[in-house]
This record gives structure tokens, sequence and C-alpha cells, in this order.
């Protein structure tokens, strides 16, 4: 019995002795070769790593690469079809973007922004006959491509392609709803019963609460007790200026905004399958507000505009909208904020003005769009991911030369995911 357990103890004692002489030589073998690479050999094959490495330009300028995806799954019904959609968000679409800021002082610095967006099947393009509609918006764009000075005491100055000084404006949002009061889902979808008419041409005006990005020269005033004050002109005669606020007051966060947009050379393209665009003259004052009870959780976010279009086929035409959500945002789970809403909105004589089919000299004289839904977003944190659900509902009511036009209802069902990085 001892014999035994001797032999296989002096087994063990064999194998152990194999492994260590095995690692020694192994060792050696791998110290002979380090010894054996001289430096001109260890600084070529440095120089080689660094040639395959992304890298700066330089180190005098801080580089921070961003960006998001958000891709969702859109079932929707006109009232006489359905189907279901996968597209890339508008609401907060897919992009990447690249900051560099180098600093030139205590009081200044400079940088740039290049932002693109990768909008596939972007959501607010496909219509009932296309889900990948083949418009630029549907591939890789530039959202932002411009360059800053910034100071601490003087503001900041920016030049290129950029937002507007009123961009974002009337969606302001301290909730983590992923909705707001812009109409993205059915925007270039035919209304059913409307001849040629879209959902976009009687929702969306001339964007009642968003502007859009272009080549502007903009300043923005230091934060002066929670105000900042924006200004820009761009080309095609485009100007505009805004007021923004943000404070914790007491228990509440406030964040609001309000400003004016002249635009004297607007190509009304709402529906991207037209062959040539008119050019209509237009400004608008808008602006939004949000609220939130920081101990509860529970906000209201609300936004209005009003817009005047000058030179249509009905003369000059004024339309209003006005919109409005309230819900509760707060850490029910460990992963991160859960945030559910209910919201309701009107778009008022949007439409007016436009021809309601085509070639038929008739055209749209009143326009009345109510529109509600609820959603919710689940956030975790430890992902940089959010998951939402929303459910939208659209309802019409168009006058063409004093005729009442019977229109179907539009509905859609949207989840996705948003997942930062």
């Amino acid at each position: 019995m001892t014999g035994g357990i001797f032999n296989k103890t002096s087994a063990f004692a064999l194998v152990a002795a194999a492994g260590l002489m095995m690692g020694g030589l192994s060792f050696a073998t791998t110290s002979a070769k380090a010894a054996d690479l001289g430096a001109d050999d260890l600084e070529a094959r440095v120089a080689e790593l660094e040639a395959t490495t992304v890298r700066k330009g330089n180190r005098k300028v801080s580089l921070e690469l961003s960006g998001q995806v958000n891709r969702a799954l859109v079932a929707w019904d006109d009232g006489k079809d359905s189907d279901a959609y996968v597209v890339d968000n508008e609401q907060s679409s897919t992009r990447f973007r690249m900051k560099g800021t180098g600093t030139i002082s205590s009081d200044l610095k400079a940088g740039f922004l290049i932002e693109l967006g990768v909008n596939d099947s972007n959501s607010a393009n496909v219509t009932q006959a296309n889900d990948d509609l083949a418009t630029e918006d549907t591939t890789v764009k530039i959202r932002q491509a411009n360059a800053f000075f910034e100071s601490k005491t003087f503001g900041r100055v920016t030049l290129g392609q950029g937002s507007s000084a009123t961009d974002d404006l009337g969606i302001i949002n301290l909730s983590g709803s992923l909705s707001d009061a812009s109409q993205y889902f059915n925007n270039v979808y035919t209304v059913r019963g409307g001849g040629n008419v879209t959902w976009g041409t009687i929702v969306n005006g001339s964007n009642f609460f968003d502007s859009s990005r272009g080549d502007f020269v903009r300043y923005d005033t230091p934060a002066l007790y929670g105000f900042i004050l924006s200004a820009a002109w761009g080309e095609n005669d485009v100007w505009d200026i805004a007021l923004r606020f943000q404070k914790e007051v007491s228990d509440f966060r406030v964040a609001a905004g309000v400003g004016y947009y002249y635009n004297g050379e607007h190509k009304d393209n709402t529906d991207p399958r037209a062959a040539v665009a008119s050019t209509v003259k237009f400004d608008k004052v808008f602006g939004s507000a949000s609220i939130l009870h920081v101990p509860t959780g529970l906000f209201v976010n609300g936004a209005a505009s009003s817009i005047t279009k000058y030179n249509t086929s009905l003369g000059d035409v004024d339309s209003q909208a006005w919109f409005v959500q309230g819900g509760i945002t707060k850490r029910f789970l460990d992963y991160g904020a859960t945030t559910v809403y209910g919201e309701y909105g009107n778009y008022d004589d949007a439409g007016v003005g436009s021809e309601y089919v085509a070639n038929s000299g008739d055209y749209i004289t009143a326009s009345d769009v109510t529109r509600f839904g609820f959603g919710a977003t689940q956030a975790f944190d430890g992902a940089g991911l959010e998951v939402y659900a929303q459910y939208h509902h659209y309802e019409a009511d168009v006058k063409v030369e004093n005729a009442a036009v019977k229109l179907e209802d539009w509905d859609a069902v949207v989840t996705g995911m948003k997942l930062k990085f």
C-alpha cells in the first residue's frame, strides 16, 4: 500500500518536474529572443505599431469620439393599409461625432465639431409605398462641420455647417421620454382620402417646433443667472435669435426657451417626391418649457409655435400649433430610470395654401390635426442604452375650397432602442 502511494507521488513529481523544465526552457527561449532584439529593431517595431494605431494628429488638441445608434420598428395603420418597417428614428437619429478642443489661454479655447448622420430608412422619409426612400437623407450626411472660439468671459462664436440659434428650441425636454412635439414617423405618408396631401403637409407646416441646420455664423453669450442669448445668420437670407434658460429652483429643475426665426428663401420640400420644390418665405415665433420635480420625478413639457407663410397660393397664411406632455421619470429599477408619459397636441392651418390634388387647382383652405399618444422608456445606465415603446394617433379635418373632406386616421406602435457610445 505504501509502495502504491509512493509510486503515484513519484509520478506526480516527475510530471511537475517536466512542466517546470518546459516552462524554464520556454522562458529561456523567450528571453533569448528578447535579448536578440536590438535597439534599432525595437524602435522599428514601435514605429510599426504606431503606424497601425488610430491617434490624434497632435497632442495640443484633445479629441473626443462619441455618437449613438437609434433603430426602431414602426407598425402603422393608415385606415386602409398597414405594415411594419425597420427605420432609423429621426426623433433622435443615428450619428457619430468628433469634437476637438485646444486651449489658447486660461480664458480662451478653440475647437471643431464634425457630426455625421447615418440615416438608413429614415423614419421621416419612408412612405406607404417605400420603406427605404432613396433620398440624400437615407444615406450618410453631414449634420455638423464647424469650428469655434469660446471665451468664458465673452461667449462663443461658431462658423460653418451646424445649428441655427433656434435649433431644438421647441423640443426642450428634461425627462427621458424620447418623444417630442416634432412629427417624424408619418411625415410623407399620404393622408388617406386627402388626394396627394401628406401628413407632413398638414402637421409640420415649416416645422413648427424646430429649425434646420445649415451654414451659419452663430454667437452664444456666456450663461448669466441661467440665461443664454444666441443669434445666427446663414446663407439664403436666414437669421434667428433665441433666449434659453435652465436652473434648479428648490426641488424643481426648470428649462425653457423662446425664439424668432426668419427664412427669406425657404424651399418647401415637405414631400421629397416633388420634382421641383416651391419657394415660400416665412417666419415664426416659437418656444418650449420643461419642469421636473426632482424628488417625485413628475414632469410636464410644453411647446407652442406660430408661423406666417408669405405669398402662398392663398396669400399670407398664419398657422399655430401647441403640444403638451406629462409623466413620471424615476429609478424604479437598479438598471436606470423608468419614464412613463402621455402626450397631446394640435396643429392648426399648417396645410393652408397647399394643393389638394396634383394639377387640379384646388387648394386647402383650412386644416386641423389632433395628435395624442403615450409611451415608456427604460434606461440601462451600465450599457448606455434606452429601450422605448410608443403609441401615436393622428386625426385630421381638412377643407378644400370650403368643402369638408373625409380623411382616415393614422396609428402607429413604435418600439426601439437607442445606444450611446
